[in-house]
C-alpha cells in the first residue's frame, strides 16, 4: 500500500478526508452552516483515525475501519468486509431507486438519480468481479 509520506496516510484516505472538506465547503456556501460544520468535524475525525490506525498502537479493527491495511491478512479481511458493504449498498439502492420510483411515478431528476445509482453500482459491481477472478 502507498502512503504519502507527508500525509502520513493512504492515498484513498487523502481523498476522502479531501472529498468530505470539499462537501464542507459547498455545504458553507449553500449556507447550511449546521451540516457544514458536522462535515467538516467528519474530516478531522476521519484524518486521526487513518493516522492513529498507522501509528502502530491500532487494533485489527482500527486499522480496518481507518483502512490503513500493514499486510495481508488486514487486505484479505478488508476485501471480505468491502464485498459485504458492496452488497448493502447495492441493495440500499435497488430499496430507495424503488421507493423514489413510487413516489415520483418514474419522473423527474430524482427518479434518474436514483436510477442512475442503481446502474453504476450494478456496473461497478460486474467490473470488480471481472477484476477479482483474473487476479485470483
Amino acid at each position: 500500500m502507498s502512503t504519502h509520506k507527508a500525509l502520513r496516510m493512504s492515498w484513498w484516505n487523502a481523498v476522502i478526508a479531501a472529498g468530505a472538506l470539499l462537501t464542507a465547503v459547498v455545504l458553507a456556501i449553500l449556507g447550511d452552516w449546521f451540516a457544514a460544520g458536522l462535515m467538516t468535524l467528519a474530516a478531522i475525525a476521519f484524518v486521526l483515525s487513518a493516522l492513529y490506525a498507522r501509528s502502530g498502537r491500532a487494533s485489527d479493527i482500527t486499522r480496518l475501519n481507518a483502512v490503513e491495511y500493514i499486510d495481508e491478512r488486514d487486505r484479505a479481511i478488508g476485501a471480505y468486509a468491502f464485498a459485504i458493504v458492496g452488497v448493502v449498498a447495492l441493495l440500499l439502492s435497488l430499496g430507495v431507486f424503488v421507493v423514489v420510483a413510487v413516489s415520483t411515478g418514474g419522473e423527474g431528476a430524482v427518479f434518474w438519480l436514483a436510477l442512475g445509482q442503481v446502474l453504476f453500482l450494478m456496473a461497478a459491481w460486474a467490473v470488480a468481479n471481472v477484476i477479482a477472478v483474473r487476479r485470483s
